[in-house]
């Protein structure tokens, strides 16, 4: 017999039945054959044997559910799972039963009125009954809701289900009173449910964990209490392929945290086992449901959910759920941040009596293929095609099926298809499964940023992994040290939080700090942190390529050499505006920026600060992403600053001076701002100042003479990394050149005109953000420009107004000012503070809006230093605004306005006649 959902009525009075069929078709005969019903629309009479305590269908039901606890002792895998959920959902509707009963005590209703109870306002729509009462979803506990918040949802579901109830009786004669609304009578309906909720929580475990009563977790489990809290006292019967997918699973905890080769970390390095360094992150969770929910957005987790902590408890809530096989589990991460090593430990610690896992690593399948195709490939990876996953689905029937898709993204980086529903498809992918009686859940991970790539299905639950805090950095810390002789410094870890927050990056750091060849010093600034570490791990990297110890000549070469893929990678994707860089589009950049590429190896090396994304799609393709942004964006600032040395040096090295030879420099600033990444602008500041004087000497030299003949430049036709755009490249190039020019120093501003128009030719050629984020740097004083970091030119954010401030346009932006105040109303953008230069401008709207009606506010007070001159004609202004308006204005008003006035000008009453003030 084909069951339906534990989660709906019909499912678990059919599931209660299972093992007790004499007992089901006696409660079916009473129900009018609802239960076991197939086709058409059986009868509903028999319905009312449930809202009458009397009756023989009430006591069966009651039967059941007390006899669960018995029961599942002797119960397991999948029958189990199903059971307790069919329990859960007996005691929500029978706590809505029983009110509906003790609401009306004594009342003998007809059978056509019980009829009406029952079918009320779904009969006169259309829907039918049995299909709203048994066949709809009963809220349960999952993931994001606990006991404590499906209290909530029980009450809201017995509240719209009493709703045809209050139909039927507005129709009866009698002193009836309504249901729905009536909040004792959902507090009856939640405290029945509570009752016999906490019951059940007594004996059996699963409504123990939903319940929030199990005690916390240490930081430090590797989910081990998730395997705890999930091995029930009667195993599943487990057959051979079951019993070998758990052991490839469960190796997983003895392999080593990295699969690396130790020869480039020193001998003495040991790094832990997956169990031993395993730190239990902690996360935030919501269900996806609006637009409302930017699951991409980093900024709306923060503000708007909060973190939490047991992560296991709420996953064993999740799988001992009946969500779980309904729709797939989202989990999202930053590159680094653990998703893949968290799915290798859910694989290994979910009991294996229970759940039957298949851990499938998307970067190593076809794209494009299927999800069952997918699993199939996972599978024979991982066993040397010695599990067919049919022949697997088969054999374990009798437990929880669990398929973990890990890494979407690379998924959606590498397909030449549309997967934007991949979510989507999983979700139908349970539901045939669910059919054909093969329940299964599902878990896909994804970085956070490509999350809003996919649609998600209504109601999916959503898992975001957070940083470590110093707690957790301290227990990795110490579990590193447990298993290395050369321990590392914890207040190292702690000194670069920012990069130990993500355990691939404390690995990293870890591996840094622990060479003997680094000396500790506390006081590096990020930058040269930055530049040792790339420098070490180059090192690193190329000795292991060559498989020898290389000369002092060769090991420095090479390293350069990697060093400058790892600039060129850095500089595309910040010129694609992307956070990450396919090996085609690097291979190109490569070439045509004169590097050489040898043919039929990875062109950057297995650095641990470099992500690569990889997937198939009839053949691998691979990708590059930096762990961390900074790293990209010091890489940025690097390869910057090295190329205008080297156009320096070729200017001014020799024995007379030359052209310098821009050729470079413009094929990489033609494309983006390098405003557009504000740390770039920070690395920048650090590395230029830290050069000798005479260097920075020549550099500025050169980027005068580069500013002068800015026009003349044509770009590079062999490096696009974006479609050809000639004024997008002559506005980028010109600004990064003014910009890096204003770090050094001050620039004199011809008194010609084209200042104004250069300007005008950035704001035609970059995009709004790219605009927008020169006013963030480029500082205007007088007839000089510079770059600052701590500045920024406008107190509103508009275009306009931005540009005349840049572009020293004094009489555009009073009037632009003006006009704000009168028709935007922005004053109260400004709070209590107006730049210099402003306030006549401001002052002047404000009482332009108060002359047109708007009687809400008061100018801004002039600030220190604002011209007699400034202050006297703005006076004069607000003296006749007054005489002429204030018969309008509210009476509170008028005072504040006469104190401004006196703070302007302390003689403005002698500026015009008397007049009065009420």
């Amino acid at each position: 017999m084909r069951r339906d959902p534990a989660i709906t009525f019909r499912g678990a009075l059919q599931i209660l039945g299972v093992h007790d069929r004499p007992w089901l078709d006696r409660l079916n005969a009473l129900l009018g054959g609802v239960v076991l019903a197939s086709v058409g629309v059986p009868p509903v009479s028999g319905l009312f044997e449930l809202v009458d305590q009397k009756n023989e269908a009430t006591g069966l039901l009651r039967s059941a559910v007390g006899s669960v606890s018995q029961r599942l002792t002797r119960t397991g895998g999948l029958d189990r799972h199903e059971l307790v959920l069919a329990a859960h959902t007996a005691i929500v509707v029978s706590a809505l039963f029983d009110t509906i009963d003790r609401a009306y005590p004594g009342v003998d209703f007809s059978d056509t009125e019980k009829l009406g109870i029952v079918t009320g306002s779904w009969e006169r729509s259309g829907e039918s009954v049995v299909r709203a009462l048994y066949g709809a979803e009963v809220p349960a506990p999952a993931l994001s809701r606990g006991f404590h918040e499906n209290v909530a949802a029980v009450r809201e579901w017995a509240g719209a289900a009493l709703v045809p109830v209050d139909a039927f009786l507005d129709g009866l004669a009698g002193d009836f009173r309504p249901l729905a609304g009536d909040s004792q009578v959902l507090a009856l309906v939640e405290g029945t449910y509570r009752t016999s909720f906490q019951s059940l929580a007594a004996t059996v475990p699963e409504f123990k964990v939903w319940s929030d009563l199990t005690e916390h977790a240490a930081t430090r489990s590797a989910l081990a209490r998730l395997e705890t809290l999930l091995t029930t006292p009667v195993p599943a019967a487990t057959r051979d392929l079951r019993t070998r997918l758990a052991a490839i699973n469960r190796a997983e905890l003895t392999r080593r945290v990295i699969d690396v080769d130790t020869d480039g970390f020193g001998s003495d390095t040991v790094f832990p086992d997956v169990a031993d360094i395993f730190i239990t992150p902690r996360f935030r969770h919501t269900t996806a449901a609006t637009r409302d929910h930017r699951i991409a957005d980093d900024t709306w987790w923060h503000n708007e959910v909060p973190v939490s902590t047991d992560l296991d408890l709420a996953l064993a809530r999740h799988f001992s759920g009946g969500e779980s096989t309904a729709r797939p589990l989202l989990l999202l991460g930053h590159p680094g941040a653990g998703k893949s090593l968290l799915m290798k430990v859910l694989a290994a610690r979910l009991p294996a009596d229970t759940y039957t896992v298949v851990r499938v690593p998307l970067r190593r399948v076809e794209a494009n293929a299927t999800i069952t195709e997918q699993v199939q490939a996972a599978l024979s990876l991982i066993s040397n095609r010695a599990i067919p996953w049919d022949d697997l689905a088969d054999q374990s029937a009798s437990s929880v099926r669990v398929i973990l898709l890990d890494g979407l993204d690379e998924l959606l980086q590498a397909t030449t298809h549309d997967r934007s529903r991949y979510l989507a498809e999983v979700a139908e992918f349970q539901r045939t499964e669910a059919v054909l009686g093969r329940p299964v859940a599902v878990v896909v991970t994804s970085r956070t940023l490509v999350a809003d790539r996919v649609r998600l299905p209504e109601g999916t639950p959503v898992v975001k992994l957070e940083p470590f805090d110093a707690v957790q950095i301290e227990e990795w810390v110490r579990a590193w040290n447990n298993a290395n002789v050369r321990e590392m410094p914890l207040a190292q870890a702690l000194q670069h939080d920012d990069l130990a927050q993500q355990p691939l990056l404390l690995l990293m750091l870890t591996l840094y700090f622990t060479d003997p060849q680094v000396e500790l010093a506390g006081d590096l600034t990020l930058a040269e942190l930055y530049e040792s570490l790339f420098a070490t791990y180059a090192r690193r990297e190329v000795t292991k390529q060559a498989g020898r110890p290389l000369s002092d000549g060769e090991a420095k070469e090479a390293v350069r050499t990697q060093l400058d893929r790892l600039s060129v990678a850095a500089m595309g994707m910040f010129n694609r505006g992307t956070q990450m860089i396919t090996e085609d589009d690097l291979a190109k950049d490569l070439a045509a920026l004169g590097r050489t590429v040898p043919p039929g190896v990875r062109v950057l090396g297995e650095f641990f600060f470099i992500h690569a994304p990889e997937a198939t799609v009839e053949v691998a393709q691979r990708g590059y992403e930096f762990l961390h942004a900074t790293f990209g964006e010091y890489l940025v600032a690097s390869f910057v600053v090295e190329t205008l040395r080297d156009v320096a040096d070729s200017a001014f090295g020799g024995r007379r001076e030359r052209d310098p030879d821009d050729e470079l420099l413009a094929a990489l600033f033609g494309f983006q701002p390098l405003t557009i990444q504000a740390p770039v602008v920070e690395f920048l500041f650090e590395m230029l100042s830290r050069l000798p004087a005479d260097e920075r000497a020549d550099i500025s030299a050169v980027l005068d003479k580069l500013i002068a003949t800015r026009r003349s430049v044509v770009p590079r036709p062999e490096y696009r990394p974006l479609p050809p755009n000639i004024v997008r490249f002559l506005a980028a190039h010109s600004l990064n050149l003014y910009l890096l020019r204003g770090i050094i120093g001050p620039i004199d501003l011809p008194d010609d005109g084209s200042w104004r128009a250069q300007v005008d030719l950035w704001s035609a050629g970059l995009d709004v953000e790219g605009f927008r984020s020169i006013t963030g740097f480029l500082k205007r004083e007088s007839h000089k420009v510079s770059t600052a970091l701590d500045y920024w030119q406008a107190t509103v954010r508009d275009d306009d107004i931005n540009t005349a401030v840049l572009q020293g346009n004094i009489v555009r932006l009073n009037r632009l000012r003006a006009g704000m105040e009168v028709l935007n109303q922005r004053w109260h953008q400004h709070d209590e503070f107006v730049e210099p230069g402003e306030w006549n401008a401001v002052a002047r709207g404000v009482l332009a809006q108060l002359a047109l009606g708007d009687l809400w506010l008061v100018p801004p007070e002039p600030p220190s230093g604002e011209s007699f001159a400034s202050k006297k004609a703005i006076a004069e202004l607000g003296a006749l605004v007054l005489r002429v308006w204030s018969q309008n204005w509210p009476k509170n008003l008028i005072p504040k306005f006469r104190r401004w006035l006196t703070e302007v000008d302390p003689t403005w009453e002698q500026i015009t006649p008397p007049f009065s003030s009420n």
